[in-house]
């Protein structure tokens, strides 16, 4: 199963790239293949219905369709397993 995600942040660097690893490497070990780019928020209005999810580190002002997944917990580690976990889920169904 291939899905795409958009792993976003304020400057579409930082805080993304800790996160993509992490998720990427998840949804392998669950028998998903990602294909993944980075972008910043604003972004991604542009994307919308585009992709299977996006997983932010900030704050997504604009109603979008596309699923959209809070990854805080991944970078404070709070929480990462149940988020991995859900994001999984997500992808599955």
């Amino acid at each position: 199963m291939k899905k795409h995600i958009v792993f976003a942040c304020s400057s579409g660097i930082a805080t993304s790239t800790v996160v993509a690893e992490k998720v990427v490497e998840h949804c392998k070990e669950n028998g998903i293949d990602v294909v993944y780019q980075q972008a910043i928020i604003g972004e991604l209005p542009s994307l919308d219905n585009s992709v299977d999810l996006f997983v932010v580190t900030s704050q997504v002002e604009t109603k979008l369709n596309t699923p959209v997944v809070n990854a805080i917990p991944i970078v404070t580690g709070v929480g990462e397993e149940e988020l991995l976990d859900e994001i999984v889920t997500l992808l599955k169904g």
